[in-house]
C-alpha cells in the first residue's frame, strides 16, 4: 500500500470507531498491521503472532502457502486476536477497498471480544501472546538441551489431548485434591447417617459393608471425583515422574488450548456477528461519501465471496449473518413468544408483526451471553432452517456431473445434526476416573458419549501419547459397536477386554 493509502486508511478507520461506538459497540485501542500474505500465514498456522516451533504448524503453513501461491486464494481478509490489546494483520496485497472493509470487520469482532461471556473467559489470558514467544524461546533452549526430539514428543503428547476440557468453558479444576476429597467424603458420611436414622429403616449387613467400602474408596481415589481435563491432571499426577522442563512445556499447552477453545465456540456467532456491522457500516460510509461507487462495487464482489451458499459446507459468515438478520427481523415484529409459538397458521406467522421493536435489543443480547450451540438450540426456527436452506446434502453423481441432493430438510434433524457437528469440533467427552487403577498407578479413563464410536486409529495413538506421558498402563472404557469394552496400552500393544 502506498503512504496515501495509509494515511486514508488510518482516518476511515477513525470514523468506523465513531460509527461502531455510535451503535453501541464496546470498543478499545485496536493494534491494526499492514504485512505480507507469508505473515499472514504464519499467524494462521501458529494460532498467535510468534508461537513455538511443532511440526503440525509447519505442517498448516505449507499447506495454506500452497493453496495461496497457485490459487491466491486461502488468505483471510483478516487475522484478528482476541489480545490486550487486539491485534489484527492486514493483508498488504488487498486493495485498499477491501482493507477499509476490514477494519469494519474487525472492529465487529473486536465488539464480541469484549462483550461475550465465552470469548473473555478467553480474555483471562490476554497476555498469551507474550507467554507464546518467552515459551518459543525457552523451547529452543530445551531442544538444545535435551533434544529435538525429546521435545517434540512431550509436545506432541500434550496436543494429543490438549482440547479435553471441562465442557463448561467457566469451570476451573481445584487446585486443592485434599480438600475436594474430604468434601465428599463428609458428604457420603453425612448420607450413611442419614439413611441409618430413617425412621423404622433397619440396615442390613451388606448395605452397611457398600457404604463403609465406598467412604474408604475415597480416601484413596485420586482423582477424588471424575475431570475432564486430562492434561491438568497428568501434568500434577504422572508417576513417570515428568521433569520440570516438560511440565512447562504441557503448561503452555495446556493454556494455549484454554485460550482458544472459547472462540471455537462462539465461531459463528462472531464471524456472523463482524459480518452484520461490516455491512452496516461499509453502507454509511458510502452516504457519507468516504468510499467511492467503485469501491463499493469492489467490497460487494468480496462481500458475495463471504457468504456464498455451500450445500456440502457450514459457510459461518452466511449462516452468521442471516442468523442475526432474522433475529433482528423477528424481534421488531414481535415474533416471539408464547402466543406467536402457539400460533399454527402459516400465512398467520408470516404476516405477524406487532411493532415490537425490540430487534437490536435482542441481538446484542445473543451476542453477549450465546454460543453457538445455544444458538442453534433456542433460535434457529423452522422457518430460519427453511429460509437458508440449511439442508443435509450428499454428492450423488449423474451420467455429466455431479449433484448436490438433499438428503434431509426436517427442521429437529437438521438442528440434531448441528448440534452434532458443533460438538465434534470438541473432542470426545473422557473422563479420568482413576489415577491408580488397582493401587498401581494405572491410569483409567473413561469414554462418556458412547452413542458416538471412537475412530480406532486416533483412539489407539492418543493412548500411545498418553503412555508416553504416564510411564504406566492405560485403560480406556469405550463402546465398540455395540459392546461396552475397555482398551489397554501397555506400552508394547494395544488391547481389547469385553
Amino acid at each position: 500500500m502506498t503512504k496515501k493509502e495509509l494515511e486514508r486508511l488510518a482516518e476511515v478507520e477513525k470514523v468506523i470507531r465513531g460509527m461502531a461506538e455510535e451503535e453501541g459497540l464496546k470498543t478499545t485501542d485496536i493494534i491494526f498491521e499492514v504485512v505480507p500474505a507469508q505473515r499472514v500465514i504464519e499467524g494462521m498456522a501458529y494460532n498467535f503472532p510468534r508461537n513455538f516451533s511443532h511440526w503440525s504448524f509447519g505442517r498448516d503453513y505449507e499447506r495454506i502457502k500452497t493453496i495461496y501461491s497457485h490459487t491466491f486464494s486461502g488468505i483471510p481478509y483478516e487475522q484478528v486476536w482476541n489480545l490486550e490489546p487486539p491485534r489484527a494483520l492486514l493483508c498488504e496485497t488487498n486493495p485498499l477497498a477491501l482493507q477499509i472493509l476490514v477494519l469494519a470487520h474487525v472492529y465487529g469482532h473486536v465488539d464480541f471480544f469484549l462483550a461475550n461471556d465465552y470469548c473473555k473467559r478467553g480474555r483471562a489470558n490476554a497476555n498469551i501472546a507474550e507467554q507464546a514467544r518467552n515459551a518459543a524461546e525457552r523451547f529452543r533452549e530445551y531442544e538444545a538441551r535435551y533434544g529435538s526430539k525429546e521435545v517434540e514428543d512431550v509436545i506432541d503428547a500434550g496436543m494429543s489431548i490438549m482440547w479435553h476440557q471441562d465442557p463448561d468453558v467457566f469451570y476451573d479444576e481445584p487446585e486443592d485434591d485434599e480438600l475436594v476429597r474430604k468434601q465428599l467424603i463428609e458428604l457420603e458420611q453425612a448420607r450413611f447417617k442419614a439413611k441409618q436414622a430413617q425412621a423404622g429403616y433397619k440396615m442390613d449387613p451388606k448395605e452397611k459393608e457398600f457404604w463403609e467400602a465406598k467412604i474408604r474408596g475415597l480416601e484413596n481415589k485420586t482423582p477424588p471425583r471424575p475431570t475432564h481435563d486430562l492434561l491438568h491432571y497428568v501434568i500434577r499426577n504422572s508417576p513417570k515422574p515428568l521433569k520440570p522442563w516438560m511440565q512447562d512445556v504441557l503448561s503452555v499447552v495446556r493454556s494455549q488450548a484454554r485460550t482458544l477453545t472459547p472462540n471455537g465456540r462462539t465461531k459463528m456467532l462472531n464471524e456472523g456477528w463482524a459480518t452484520y456491522w461490516h455491512i452496516n457500516f461499509m453502507r454509511r460510509l458510502f452516504n457519507m461519501g468516504l468510499i467511492t461507487p467503485e469501491e463499493r462495487d469492489q467490497m460487494r464482489r468480496f462481500h458475495v465471496g463471504v457468504i456464498a451458499e455451500l450445500k456440502r459446507k457450514f459457510n459461518w459468515y452466511r449462516v452468521g449473518l442471516a442468523f442475526f438478520e432474522n433475529i433482528r427481523e423477528r424481534w421488531d415484529k414481535g415474533q416471539f413468544g408464547k402466543e406467536y409459538d402457539d400460533c399454527e397458521d402459516s400465512r398467520q406467522r408470516s404476516d405477524w408483526d406487532t411493532k415490537a421493536g425490540l430487534g437490536k435489543e435482542k441481538i446484542f443480547e445473543v451476542r453477549a451471553h450465546s454460543n453457538d450451540r445455544a444458538a442453534v438450540e433456542n433460535l434457529f426456527s423452522d422457518e430460519f432452517i427453511r429460509g437458508q436452506k440449511i439442508y443435509v446434502y450428499r454428492e450423488m453423481p449423474t451420467s455429466d456431473s455431479i449433484d448436490d441432493v438433499i438428503v434431509e430438510n426436517r427442521p429437529n434433524v437438521v438442528r440434531a445434526v448441528l448440534r452434532r457437528m458443533l460438538m465434534s469440533m470438541s473432542p470426545p467427552q473422557i473422563t479420568v476416573e482413576n489415577g491408580n487403577y488397582e493401587n498401581q498407578q494405572l491410569l483409567h479413563l473413561k469414554h462418556h458419549d458412547t452413542g458416538f464410536e471412537l475412530d480406532p486409529t486416533y483412539r489407539d495413538l492418543t493412548l500411545l501419547k498418553v503412555f508416553h506421558l504416564w510411564g504406566r498402563k492405560v485403560l480406556l472404557e469405550t463402546k465398540v459397536g455395540d459392546k461396552d469394552v475397555t482398551v489397554i496400552y501397555d506400552g508394547h500393544k494395544h488391547r481389547i477386554v469385553h
